[in-house]
């Protein structure tokens, strides 16, 4: 290799990093990214490590888990001593299971990291990437998933990739963008070339390749053979190089060109298929052309192209009719497997073909089975454009739609819905079509479209909608607030109330406790054990169920059932639903006083709100990080994401999010001990009435508003808020509203009075379950007692409420007790330090669970780590904890205070 000193030193480094040992390499073609990862490779392996690489090709970016495939192939011997449940979902994944169910993809994200991880206990792990911009979507999603879990383990990643930076690889990994060689290096590359041209001619080379080395190589090679290089003005260097290969090609027998366009059609499939569609038959001499000329490389199981573009130069100079002989001839021998035949089929196929349509949909549930959604999108819209039927078009597509909101992708969704709503289609179709628009519109925050997109004007009020199309009305409803819009869906939910076989279906459950919480919760409460285990559910299914749980404060089985779902650790999940689900769950863990793991939930996909992606997920992401900040010791921050909120969400009526939004600095403000400004924005969460602006969340902000009004001056007002959030509420409160209904009332009633109130909120052992709200009631009761005298009493709800805000980390809280207790009396010394907290969230989680006894590898499954990493954080945490041994684990985590 000439030159690149500085970059083999940048990637040394990178890969020897004890955190991230991982590197990206960006570039454009032909500039040296390759050589650069294979140095990386062969120096490594000199060292001992064990490599294992994978090369992106576009004719698999469409095929499930190809890349992973390709890249595990040498190790998948190891999946026998996997745990159960990772071992079937990676088997499941490349469909070698016997499990139909569709395999969890965290558990096969972490069956991959656990493989990897046995396989570098013996010796360090280099893993490779080439051409990433060519993996298919479920592999960079695999492959992302686990960059992020390279701290404590002997892996390295090496990436290389045209263009951009992968979406998928965090940015703390280190990326280095491999620059044109420097004149100097250029020109003794061209020296090292045989006959390299002289004079005017060596200077136009040098010129033309701009100081990309495989252009170098190229163009000197072409420059001997011709006698010179054509005199043509600028020419971009990846399109000087594809006509260079061009020209190379053109020179071979005919019997090699054909052969060239049959592998450059099937790259990444095995020789032998190659070598049987061959038109003459599977003779490897008719390679050798090609192999001298140095295009390609035979091996023992594979065909391969020294450079990507001779790949693109043979293929697109070839005429349609002969790459479409290769796609057939392909097809024709691919028998044994249906998803790369179908996509051969799709290649050679312009006209419609209702044969080929229904290979490639076959293919897309395939995807769907394995968790792969993008690649079910892509195989959907193909199989949609070759078939001839447009109810079938219709049908394809809108699945399609569908399949992209789950995968996050709206735009695509968008597009795809109203493609199938210009077909030719039934009433009900269309409905279901417009029902998808309107999704793509709520989730795009354009409430009032979204719900005259599903329930138009002219639907009969008593009209019955299909399950699937009210859902998606009754979800617009909720995030947007807007009364006119339950009153529209109200009559059509009664049109459909006989049903007996959708009394307990999660989709009408949905519909009615959504809709009116507070009349329907208590009797949707009774059925939820029964109807949340039950065998079979569906993730739409799942997914419907635990926003229920949230709304209905059964907050435990909402943080079950959305955990089942996304991760507060992984990434990708802000991708699911558009990000709804990652941000449900982290109110789900707000609610539930796991703040960290609410935080670590939100915060990736809350930077995409503040880079500009204005959409439901995002905006809701962002509105649960401020109450976090406001709630741990960040307000100034909380206050200036709930404004970035507001100024979207209150313009587009989504007034769920701007009630979250309004608590979030109703409650930074608290902290700061600006009662005013957190009186302003509490109130308004109701209107000029003292209505609730949102008929369920504005409900959950009254106790929080009353103790700023009290401390305001503005007591009376309040009492008007609490009657017409009682008128709302009626008799249908759960455990969680009884106690913030309760506080409420203590805090307005007399000095005399205000004790039975506290008392009867504190003697519901259920308001337990939702710790801060807990300890705001202990916190205010203990005020109550000390101004009453009773010292004894106020000293003990004042260490209680104390308790609990150290736990939680609710330090303005935890501050306001402890002056509290001091004036009781209390010789109170500063909040002390939690070495159990200090440490990071992540961490902290791991000892805890090791203290109940749990393994690494059981550690490691409930939050998505290998065991070696697990014992890594646990080595590391000991010394700060002051302990030896896994047995003193416990003593720790039950003296902390809060626990």
């Amino acid at each position: 290799m000439i030159g690149r000193q500085d970059e083999r030193a940048f990637i040394a480094e990178a890969l020897s990093s004890r955190t991230v040992s991982s590197v990206l390499l960006l570039g454009e073609p032909g500039v040296g990214k390759t050589l650069l990862l294979d140095t990386a490779v062969e120096e490594a392996a000199r060292a001992g490590a064990q490599v294992l690489r994978v090369r992106g090709n576009a004719a698999e970016a469409e095929l499930a888990f190809a890349g992973l495939h390709q890249l595990l192939l040498p190790v998948l011997g190891g999946v026998d001593g996997l745990p159960p449940r990772q071992r079937a979902a990676l088997l499941a994944a490349f469909g070698l299971g016997d499990d139909p169910t569709p395999p969890d993809l965290m558990m096969m994200s972490l069956a991959v990291l656990t493989l990897t991880s046995q396989t570098a206990s013996t010796a360090r792990l280099l893993l490779a990437v080439d051409d990433a911009q060519w993996l298919d979507p479920g592999s960079c999603q695999v492959l992302g998933f686990l960059a992020r879990r390279l701290d404590g383990e002997s892996i390295g990643l090496i990436v290389a990739a045209r263009g951009c930076r992968p979406y998928w690889l965090d940015a703390a990994v280190p990326q280095l963008v491999v620059p044109p060689l420097p004149p100097a290096e250029a020109e003794e590359l061209l020296a090292a070339q045989p006959d390299a041209p002289v004079g005017p001619a060596r200077r136009h080379l040098l010129d033309a390749a701009a100081g990309n080395p495989l252009a170098l190589v190229e163009l000197a090679r072409t420059a001997a053979r011709d006698g010179g290089l054509p005199a043509t003005g600028p020419v971009p260097v990846t399109d000087l190089l594809e006509r260079t290969f061009a020209a190379q090609v053109d020179e071979l027998p005919a019997a090699t060109r054909a052969a060239l366009v049959i592998a450059a059609a099937a790259e990444g499939a095995a020789l032998a298929d190659v070598l049987a569609a061959l038109p003459s038959g599977p003779d490897t001499d008719v390679w050798l052309p090609a192999e001298r000329a140095g295009l390609v490389r035979l091996q023992a199981d594979r065909i391969s192209f020294r450079h990507p573009l001779i790949r693109s130069a043979i293929y697109g100079s070839a005429p349609f009719a002969e790459r479409r002989r290769a796609h057939l001839a392909l097809a024709a021998v691919l028998g044994a497997d249906p998803d790369r035949r179908a996509w051969q089929l799709s290649a050679a196929t312009v006209a419609p073909d209702p044969a080929v349509s229904g290979e490639l949909e076959g293919t897309a549930m395939r995807a769907l089975n394995r968790g792969a959604v993008a690649e079910t999108v892509a195989g959907l819209v193909r199989s949609a454009q070759l078939n001839p039927v447009a109810t079938e078009r219709t049908r394809l597509l809108s699945t399609a739609a569908y399949a992209a909101v789950v995968a996050g992708d709206t735009d695509r969704a968008e597009v795809l819905a109203a493609e199938a709503s210009r077909l030719e289609v039934g009433p009900d179709a269309l409905r279901w079509i417009s029902a998808l628009s309107g999704l793509v519109s709520m989730l795009t925050l354009r409430m009032e479209r979204a719900f005259a997109l599903v329930v138009p004007d002219e639907l009969p009020g008593s009209a019955q909608i299909d399950a699937g199309v009210s859902t998606i009305a009754t979800g617009i409803a909720y995030h947007s607030g807007i009364p006119a819009q339950r009153e529209r869906i109200r009559p059509m939910l009664a049109a459909r109330a006989d049903d007996d076989g959708m009394a307990a279906h999660p989709f009408h459950l949905w519909d009615t406790g959504c809709t009116d919480p507070f009349v329907h919760g208590g009797a949707i409460r009774a059925l939820l054990p029964a109807v949340t285990a039950a065998p079979g559910l569906l993730p739409t299914e799942r997914h419907t169920l635990g926003v229920l749980c949230l709304l209905l404060d059964e907050t435990e089985t909402a943080v079950g059932l959305l955990g089942e779902l996304v991760n507060p650790q992984w990434e990708d999940s802000a991708d699911f639903h558009a990000g709804t689900t990652a941000a449900d769950l982290a109110f789900a863990n707000l609610d539930a006083g796991r703040w960290a793991d609410a935080r670590l939930g939100v915060e990736r996909l809350a930077d995409r709100f503040l880079a500009g992606r204005h959409t439901l997920g995002p905006a809701r992401a962002l509105a649960a990080l401020a109450t976090v900040c406001a709630l741990t010791g960040t307000p100034e921050t909380a206050l200036r994401h709930a404004a970035a909120v507001l100024a979207v969400t209150g313009p587009a009526c989504a007034l769920a999010t701007v009630a979250r939004a309004h608590r979030a600095a109703g409650l930074a403000a608290t902290a700061l001990g600006d009662h005013v400004a957190a009186h302003r924005h509490l109130r308004s969460l109701y209107d000029g009435s003292g209505a609730p602006l949102h008929y369920h969340l504005s409900c959950y902000g009254v106790g929080d508003l009353v103790a700023a009004a009290v401390l305001t001056g503005q007591a009376e007002e309040a009492r008007t808020v609490l009657a017409r959030v009682h008128a709302e509420v009626g008799d249908g409160a759960s455990a969680r509203l009884r106690q913030i209904l309760l506080r409420a009332s203590a805090l307005l009633a007399g000095p005399a009075d205000a004790g039975p109130y506290f008392r009867e909120a504190l003697e519901d052992h259920a308001g337990g379950r939702w710790p801060f709200e807990r300890g705001q009631v202990w916190l205010e009761y203990g005020e109550w007692l000390r101004r009453q005298r009773q010292i004894a009493d106020a000293r003990a709800a004042l260490t209680k409420a104390r308790e609990i805000f150290e736990g939680l980390g609710a330090g303005s809280w935890a501050a306001r007790a402890e002056a509290e207790l001091r004036a009781a009396g209390v010789a109170v010394e500063s909040a002390r330090h939690s070495a159990l907290r200090s440490l990071t969230p992540q961490r902290q989680r791991i000892v805890r669970l090791a203290a109940q006894g749990l393994t690494n590898r059981e550690i490691g499954e409930r939050l998505f780590l290998s065991p070696r990493t697990v014992g890594t954080h646990l080595y590391q945490a000991f010394p700060v904890l002051g302990v030896s041994a896994r047995s003193q684990l416990r003593d720790v985590v039950e003296q902390e205070p809060g626990d």
